[in-house]
């Protein structure tokens, strides 16, 4: 395996629709980030990788009949490991060694392009549309900036910040998102996502 014998490996997640590819990647990259860890932390890189799902999600996924957060396109994902402890290059099952994530390249593919323009009844666009135009109708009449975070807990954030969404309003007010009647998706409050 990657820890005890540095060599890369392949996982293939495929299925159906709504089958859970989405979460299944999610909980892989999440143990291989933990897998190489002697103190079962993360480090900021790999908590970064990890956090990049939500940014992926919102661009590349949308509501489908099947499937709320259905993936529209498919991705390829690296994930880049360093070794650490003393292991010598080559060597297998050195003990010691761990085999830490410091990186990862992401390639995307097959984008469900025509999703931008129309949708099916029940359907919606990309998420993101939705998170920046709900982000967007919370604001104060006449406001530009919205300052992050809003919702989510500041503890829980790096840094504050305000940013312009400038350009985003009320969805109602924009064709390509109300080809369908489905606006809001049930539980999913799409201003936290936006902060996601």
């Amino acid at each position: 395996g990657i820890c005890d014998r540095h060599k890369s490996q392949t996982v293939l997640i495929s299925g159906e629709s709504g089958a859970g590819k989405t979460e299944t990647t999610k909980f892989v990259m999440k143990f291989l980030a933990l897998a190489g860890s002697a103190d079962g932390g993360v480090t900021d890189v790999e908590r970064q990788v990890l956090e990049s799902n939500p940014l992926l999600e919102a661009f590349g996924n949308a509501r489908t009949l099947r499937n709320d957060n259905s993936s529209r396109f498919g991705k390829f994902i690296e994930l880049q490991f360093r070794v650490e402890g003393g292991m010598v290059k080559g060597a297998v099952g050195a003990v010691g060694s761990n085999s830490r994530l410091c990186g990862a390249r992401i390639q995307t593919y097959l984008l469900e392009k025509v999703r931008v323009c129309d949708q099916q009844e029940g359907e919606r666009n990309y998420h993101v549309f939705y998170e920046a135009c709900a982000a967007a109708a919370s604001l104060a009449a006449g406001t530009k900036e919205y300052h992050f975070p809003s919702i989510l807990k500041k503890d829980k954030i790096k840094y504050e910040m305000d940013i312009n969404i400038e350009g985003f309003a009320e969805l109602t007010n924009f064709a390509y998102l109300t080809r369908s009647s489905c606006k809001t998706l049930k539980d999913v409050n799409d201003v936290e996502f936006f902060e996601r």
